[in-house]
């Protein structure tokens, strides 16, 4: 995709938020697992960066089978590096993971979806749905989804941030203020199009948290709006 090599630039350039100190995995991912504590899980998390929720889960579920993927060739060296010998990290594109069909009980995905990004909208939305289809592709019946993604509230602001983030890469700007990073474009969902693509890739949302992050710069970057944090576990119906 056009900004791909973008994308692993901008996460290069971040490499150390993420392990100096290693972050902590987060209280949702945890608990969207502690049903399936003793089931030997087989777990692939895809941008999974230097690993830190694999690592909360090899801490609390020693009999998982974990795997981590991510396009960005040193978060994995680092994850390597950092985190336990249990989890098996690769690099890789999300939109064409090397393993079969229904190989997974669950999957984690944290927001990557609005980084499958070409240059225009339309096909940009049709790249993200590709993006859910292959998580689907890739859990067993009945697996599970534990996903995050950062969304607005209209179809219309989704687009005028697609444009404007395009704007800016083009220009090679940098606006940390407005979480608007050197050449990165943003294809966010509003969150009905979240719910949508839920439904037509099959998924039946069983838990749901919406956090809301207001502020001036947010609301600026999002033209009058604020961005959505949402968080579900999913499971595969079809």
């Amino acid at each position: 995709m056009k900004v791909e090599s973008s994308v692993v630039s901008h996460f290069t350039a971040s490499v150390d938020r993420y392990t100096d100190p290693p972050s902590p995995p987060d209280d949702f991912a945890m608990r969207a697992f502690a049903s399936l504590a003793g089931t030997g899980c087989r777990v692939l998390e895809l941008g999974c960066g230097t690993g830190h929720r694999l690592a909360g889960l090899n801490r609390d579920h020693a009999d998982f089978r974990l795997f981590g993927l991510d396009i960005t060739p040193i978060m994995v060296q680092t994850g390597h590096r950092v985190r336990p010998g249990a989890i098996s990290f690769m690099v890789g594109d999300c939109m064409n993971v090397p393993f079969a069909d229904g190989q997974f009980d669950a999957i984690i995905i944290y927001n990557v979806l609005h980084h499958l990004v070409t240059s225009t909208k339309d096909e940009s939305n049709r790249v993200r749905e590709r993006g859910l289809s292959e998580l689907v592709r890739l859990l067993t019946p009945g697996g599970r989804i534990v996903l995050e993604e950062h969304c607005v509230n209209a179809a219309w602001r989704a687009k005028l941030i697609f444009f404007f983030s395009h704007l800016v890469s083009r220009l090679h700007l940098s606006i940390p203020a407005l979480h608007i990073h050197t050449d990165v474009v943003t294809n966010f969902f509003a969150l009905e199009e979240l719910d949508n693509a839920f439904t037509q890739s099959g998924l039946r949302v069983l838990q749901k948290e919406v956090e809301r992050f207001p502020g001036f710069a947010v609301r600026l970057a999002t033209f009058g709006d604020t961005t959505y944090q949402v968080r579900c576990v999913l499971e595969r119906v079809k």
